[in-house]
């Protein structure tokens, strides 16, 4: 074991927060290699063609993008709650 500046000894087990990020990781990869088909969209008269793991990263990171700039939609006043 070894010890933080504080002088505790630190545990080499895995954090919660650990775990979870390995299991999101291993998810990850699954959706990847098993959505690595092709996926074709069309705009108007524009056609994309890519993965299909790339266009739902892709919605990802555009949900991820508007949530931060509306934040208000999904989040409650815990102040009103008592």
């Amino acid at each position: 074991m070894s010890k933080d500046p504080a002088g505790q000894e630190q545990s080499r087990s895995l954090s919660p927060k650990m775990v979870i990020a390995l299991v999101v990781a291993v998810l990850a990869l699954i959706f990847v290699l098993q959505n690595s088909g092709r996926g074709q969209v069309t705009l108007f008269f524009f056609e994309l063609s890519a993965p299909a793991w790339l266009w739902f990263v892709g919605l990802f990171l555009a949900g991820l993008v508007v949530g931060s700039i509306f934040p208000w939609f999904g989040r409650s006043s815990r102040k009103s709650r008592g």
